[in-house]
């Protein structure tokens, strides 16, 4: 395998996948559906090609492990539209911003799991102020 292989996420089949699939008319619903697929279908490659996860060094123990792979997610897949020229800036921007305002809806993180955190609560685990907000 090439160097920096084990890095790379959108690799030419998710891309056929990608290009295949992508409808701008799709609810975000769909687009999950779609992730999951391009998930599934990252993990056989994976599997198939004997993709090992890169290395990294841990300051804790000192020693280098394997790290995990990541899945891609949402948001990724909005950046790949992008990239692969399969959406324009506005679409690309309309998208950003219904996710945005269904991630807040639901409560969701970009890979589609419920937020554990209260609301009230910001990033960082601090309660937000309720003065001065917009």
């Amino acid at each position: 395998m090439p160097k920096g292989q084990a890095q790379t996420t959108w690799l030419p089949e998710l891309k056929v996948i990608l290009e295949n699939r992508w409808n701008s008319k799709m609810s975000i619903k769909q687009h999950f559906d779609l992730v999951d697929d391009l998930n599934k279908a990252l993990s056989q490659i994976r599997t198939d090609l004997n993709i090992q996860p890169p290395m990294m060094w841990c300051p804790n123990c000192q020693k280098r492990h394997r790290s995990k792979f990541t899945d891609i997610s949402i948001t990724a897949m909005y950046y790949a539209l992008k990239r692969f020229e399969l959406c324009d800036k506005d679409e690309f921007n309309k998208l950003q911003r219904d996710w945005k305002k269904y991630s807040t809806s639901e409560n969701i993180d970009i890979y589609g799991k419920k937020n554990d955190r209260q609301e009230n609560y910001n990033k960082k685990g601090l309660k937000k102020s309720t003065t001065a907000q917009r």
